[in-house]
């Protein structure tokens, strides 16, 4: 599928990193831009916050449907048609005159990053056939995009400071077309699969079943999870998915392939993904607040004390890349998740002993757990995508990507019951966030030690 020269592989696999890097940007690097944009086009936080909502919104509901276009029309097309979709709205973004101009150009990129992510995972999968070498590219992706995220917050708001809010979006356009043109000369192939077929009628389902869930769950946060009028979308998407799942028992072209959801091994990279990102995004959201409103440090000082545990998740997706060919992936998922138990319950543990757990023991705690996260991260990928092989890299990459964002929302949206239940009390909001996150680890560490047995590289 690739090349020209030996060097080509390396360099393919920045271009397709930099889609997921431009996806970070525009998820912490709005949110920090959110308050400039409230005073330029004089708009509430009301309406403001649907600039993220909008976003997210499009993106967790469409990502199953673009991952099942990707294996249908191929990879490079859809992800060139993605990044291409992204980048126009980028522009669009950046000269918008009202708040309702912004937040629809703000779901059009989310339709863009739905559509350039998963296809980008299946690039880069069909692009190393050595399943060995796959691996450690995988990982080492996995250190590209930690990289983007730890440093998304500092990059994004370094550029607001310096050129305004609209540059947040800018950025987007030289990035967009040099993927797009590199994407172009390094991809001979379109790899699509004809055959594959979709239901339609199934995928709307999904979007309106997400799509009330994302709602209920981004709208609990603000009105209070047991809102009446919140209530009905959740009802709702209960009622979506339903009828969703007595259709996709029958369907001639499901969603997700059946033969993929009797899969052990993808099954449980799934949920493993799910909760990654319902922890890491839990624990991000409670370690701010505690800082800031618990501890009274400034921003910057809260994200310094974070900052360890991101640069130790980079550790562990680098570690990841270089012991895989000697070790197998679900050996080292098991083995990661322990490290992830270890670290929360000893915060646990020290958050009951001690009145004020020393802020040292809870930063190299929570870095234990981050170097966890960061080896089990690349090993999920790997064990999912392996369990899908190439024809379905495309829904594999999506349902990846989904379990990111629909795992941040519930991480966020657990904690934030937690913060709200315990408010008057920060360090037994610690010990309940380390609890749940121990129960988490090892609820999976069980379903990986049953499903994960016989899971290699192959």
């Amino acid at each position: 599928m690739i090349v020209k020269n030996k060097t080509a592989p390396a360099y393919l696999l920045f271009v397709l990193s930099l889609g997921f890097i431009m996806a970070v940007l525009d998820t912490t690097g709005v949110v920090l831009a959110i308050p400039k944009i409230e005073q330029f086009l004089t708009v509430s936080l009301n309406e403001s916050i649907w600039i993220i909502n909008a976003y997210i919104l499009a993106l967790g509901t469409l990502l199953l449907l673009c991952g099942n276009l990707t294996s249908r029309y191929g990879a490079k097309r859809i992800l060139i048609t993605g990044m291409v979709i992204f980048t126009l709205a980028s522009f669009g973004c950046s000269v918008s005159v009202n708040i309702e101009m912004l937040i629809v150009l703000r779901f059009i990129q989310g339709f863009g990053a739905s559509l350039f992510m998963p296809s980008s995972l299946a690039l880069l999968f069909a692009s190393y056939p050595d399943a060995h070498k796959r691996a450690r590219m995988l990982g080492i992706w996995t250190a590209i995009i930690s990289v983007a995220t730890g440093t998304g917050s500092f990059i994004g708001g370094t550029m607001i400071g310096l050129w305004g809010w609209r540059s947040i979006f800018l950025v987007n356009i030289p990035l967009g077309i040099i993927t797009i043109i590199s994407i172009l000369i390094l991809v001979k192939n379109n790899d699509a699969n004809k055959t594959v077929k979709i239901d339609f009628i199934s995928n709307l389902l999904l979007v309106l079943s997400l799509g009330s869930l994302i709602i209920y769950l981004v709208e609990g946060n603000q009105y209070g999870y047991g809102n009446m009028t919140l209530m009905i979308f959740l009802v709702l998407a209960v009622i979506f998915a339903v009828v969703l799942f007595l259709r996709e028992k029958t369907s001639q072209a499901p969603i997700v392939p059946h033969h993929l959801l009797k899969n052990a091994q993808f099954l449980t990279s799934n949920i493993l993904g799910l909760a990654i990102n319902i922890s890491l995004y839990g624990i991000v959201l409670v370690f701010g607040l505690y800082f800031q409103t618990y501890l009274k440090l400034s921003p910057m000082v809260s994200g310094l004390l974070i900052l360890p545990g991101m640069i130790v998740l980079i550790i562990g997706n680098l570690l990841y890349a270089k012991v895989v060919k000697r070790i197998k992936a679900g050996t080292l998922a098991k083995s990661s998740i322990i490290l992830c138990i270890a670290g929360a319950l000893g915060i646990v543990i020290f958050g009951v002993l001690f009145e004020n757990i020393p802020l040292y023991l809870l930063i190299v705690l929570f870095a234990l757990m981050t170097f966890g996260i960061g080896i089990l991260t690349p090993a999920t990928t790997t064990l999912l995508m392996e369990a899908a092989g190439q024809k379905f890299s495309g829904i594999a990459g999506a349902t990846l990507n989904a379990n990111k964002q629909i795992g941040g929302l519930f991480g966020t949206a657990i904690m934030g019951i937690v913060i709200a239940s315990l408010t008057k009390n920060w360090e037994m909001v610690l010990v309940a966030t380390f609890s749940i996150n121990v129960v988490l680890y090892v609820m999976t560490w069980i379903l990986a030690s049953r499903f994960l047995k016989h899971s290699e590289i192959i």
